[in-house]
């Protein structure tokens, strides 16, 4: 017999709510890390910063896709 899974979906929301926060906070990593190194190595245009903001985006999506995979499989 299954019991009521109120706190089950408690968790879920909070899991969702918490995920534009650790997308905004990775984006913004790999951001620093691109203005950083574009002022160390003294590079016009932000090549750095432009493609480092890119892979952040990547990598956010595949960390939201892969966590809501986790969820759904133990639903």
């Amino acid at each position: 017999m299954k019991k009521n899974g109120g706190g089950n979906q408690k968790n879920k929301w909070l899991v969702f709510t918490s995920m534009p926060i650790q997308m905004g906070i990775t984006i913004y990593l790999f951001y620093r890390l691109g203005a950083w190194l574009d002022r160390y190595y003294a590079v016009s245009g932000q090549w750095w910063m432009k493609g480092l903001t890119m892979l952040g985006v990547a990598v956010s999506m595949y960390q939201f896709i892969k966590q809501v995979n986790y969820l759904n499989k133990n639903e």
